[in-house]
């Protein structure tokens, strides 16, 4: 256990507050949480520093977790070196991304490592605090986006880039949140009634969104939190809580069955019709496998969609849907860093995911913290969509994670 000053302690504290509060205000405003985040992290950088002057050897420290930072600097690294290689595009808003993206990646290896590392100094009451912060911050971010869905009449994206981003926010910033009331308040019955206002929101939040791998998953990842870190309740209480899952997606299904119910009828059409959303993303993949180029550091963005859209023309019958999304992504995290960052970004992405998921599946991970529920959506839904390339939504992925290190027990088992 790390003894540190009274200065070092409320340092810390304060850390912790504040990235709370830039994690709560991201869905609704703009600017502040970037400062918030970038001023957290030379606080980091310094006490990063500090640790290595008082203890030069690495020997005593958890090597899953600083292969799992590791990883993130090269995963920030390659974005970076990617985007100043190829700097000379015409579609500048996603090197912009990757760019300020890759910097963040980089930049979240000292402040993880700060954040883990004195993870000891959390002070209860701090917690509670976070708490009342991130509860009001959901309620505001619900609040927001039931005004704009009011006044637009569109599906709702907060301050992301799209509906499905927005979508993708909130089960991530869902996540921190149980996780953080897991830890305060255990198994106890207040635990599950804040547990339930949680889902409550995060469900609504993404029905205002119509994003279906958002639907199915976020009540899976709340019914697993459930029966890992709740099994302990009574019976009564369990049969309550899984009503209240079951009742209240079925809910969010009905209200959004119109998008859910095209998913077999897209895959169903796709032979004949592929100019759907299920269908752009086929022809998406298959043009992007296509697009890969298999060198070291990869190729321009311009090369890409290219290949992209002569594959597109060739083989997919010009899929309009696909050539209209194929100049942003590619619809798979894993498949678009390939396609654009080469062998170095692809193996560095494939290595973060699984030092992250060794970091906290190893013997006695589940039980001391929770960034497996940050891992999996990020993994799951990357599957099915580009989740990384938005810098903001790396901002907050990082955000997630470094709050979910000082929720563990004091010892490690």
């Amino acid at each position: 256990m790390i003894l540190e000053s009274k200065k070092s302690v409320f340092i810390y504290n304060l850390s912790f507050l504040a990235l709370v509060c830039a994690i709560s205000m991201d869905l609704f405003v703009r600017g502040y949480p970037e400062k918030i985040f970038y001023l957290v992290s030379y606080v980091s950088f310094i006490y990063t520093a500090i640790y290595f002057y008082k203890h030069r050897s690495i020997q005593s420290l958890d090597k899953p977790a600083l292969f799992f930072f590791v990883t993130l600097f090269l995963v920030g690294a390659s974005r970076l070196s990617w985007s100043l290689i190829f700097k000379h595009t015409e579609f500048g808003d996603i090197r912009s991304n990757y760019f300020t993206g890759g910097k963040r990646f980089m930049i979240a290896a000292f402040l993880l490592f700060y954040f883990y590392q004195y993870r000891t100094l959390l002070k209860q009451n701090i917690l509670k605090l976070s708490l009342i912060i991130m509860f009001l911050g959901f309620f505001m971010s619900l609040w927001h986006g039931d005004l704009t869905l009011s006044k637009e009449g569109m599906r709702d994206k907060w301050t992301s880039d799209a509906a499905t981003t927005g979508a993708y926010l909130a089960v991530i910033y869902s996540m921190v949140l149980i996780i953080a009331i897991r830890a305060c308040f255990k198994d106890g019955l207040i635990s599950v009634l804040l547990l339930v206002a949680a889902f409550l929101t995060a469900m609504g939040m993404i029905v205002m969104t119509q994003t279906r791998s958002a639907i199915i998953l976020a009540p899976l990842l709340y019914a697993v939190f459930f029966a890992y870190y709740y099994g302990c309740v009574s019976l009564k209480i369990k049969i309550s809580l899984v009503l209240v899952i079951v009742l209240s997606a079925s809910s969010v299904v009905y209200l959004a069955w119109d998008r859910i119910s095209q998913i077999s009828t897209e895959i169903t059409e796709y032979s004949t019709n592929n100019d759907t959303s299920i269908g752009a993303r086929f022809s998406m993949w298959s043009a992007g496998v296509h697009s890969i180029e298999p060198s070291l550091l990869g190729q321009s963005v311009d090369q890409r969609y290219k290949k992209a859209i002569d594959y597109i023309d060739q083989y997919q019958r010009g899929n309009p849907e696909a050539k209209r999304n194929v100049v942003y992504h590619l619809h798979n995290d894993l498949l678009e860093t390939f396609s654009l960052q080469g062998i170095c970004g692809f193996v560095s992405l494939m290595m973060f995911f699984i030092s992250g998921f060794y970091f906290s599946l190893r013997k006695g991970a589940l039980e001391n913290y929770g960034t497996l529920f940050i891992m999996l959506p990020v993994f799951i839904l990357g599957i099915a969509d580009t989740v990384l390339i938005q810098s903001n939504t790396v901002l907050v992925i990082i955000i997630a994670l470094a709050l979910s290190f000082p929720l563990m027990k004091k010892k490690q088992h």
